[in-house]
C-alpha cells in the first residue's frame, strides 16, 4: 500500500502541474487500478494542489512578518517539526563562476519570519561547511504539519 501510494502521488504531482483535473486523475488511476483508498488519494490530492498553488508564496510576505495562514501549506506529511520551511539558495563556487540554486529545508517547532528563515540559513551554511558563497536567500514555502 505505501509503494502504491509513493507512486500514485508522484503521478500526482505531474499531473497538477499539467493541470488535469482531480477527477480525471482518479478515473485514470482507476482504470490502471493503481489506486489505494479513495479517502486518501483525495486528501493526497488535496494537499499536493494547496502545495503546488502555494509554492514561491513565501517571496510576498515581508521579511519582518510571519506568513499568513492562507500562505501556509496545512499537511499531515510526518516532519520532524512542526514548521518546515523550503528556502531557495543561490549559491557560486566563485566570483566568476556562474550561479546555482537549490532548495534549503528548515525543519522547526516555532514560526518563522522569512528574516528568521534567512538568518538560520547564513547559520546552518557554516555548519553545512559548503564551499560555495550565497548570493541571495529566497524563501520559498511554508508547510505546517497537523501531526
Amino acid at each position: 500500500m505505501a509503494e502504491i501510494r509513493k507512486a500514485v502521488m508522484s503521478l500526482m504531482r505531474t499531473a497538477i502541474k499539467a493541470g488535469q483535473s482531480r477527477t480525471a486523475f482518479l478515473r485514470d488511476m482507476k482504470l490502471a487500478d493503481t489506486t489505494y483508498l479513495r479517502r486518501q488519494m483525495v486528501a493526497d490530492w488535496t494537499t499536493l494542489k494547496d502545495y503546488h498553488d502555494k509554492t514561491g508564496a513565501l517571496t510576498r510576505v515581508r521579511k519582518d512578518a510571519f506568513p499568513a495562514v492562507k500562505s501556509i501549506v496545512t499537511t499531515d506529511w510526518d516532519i520532524d517539526g512542526t514548521f518546515m520551511y523550503v528556502i531557495k539558495v543561490k549559491t557560486r563556487i566563485a566570483p566568476d563562476e556562474p550561479i546555482t540554486e537549490r532548495f534549503v529545508d528548515i525543519v522547526t517547532d516555532e514560526p518563522m519570519t522569512p528574516r528568521m528563515m534567512e538568518q538560520a540559513i547564513v547559520e546552518k551554511w557554516v555548519k553545512w561547511e559548503y564551499e560555495e558563497i550565497i548570493e541571495e536567500i529566497v524563501p520559498w514555502t511554508a508547510i505546517r504539519t497537523t501531526i
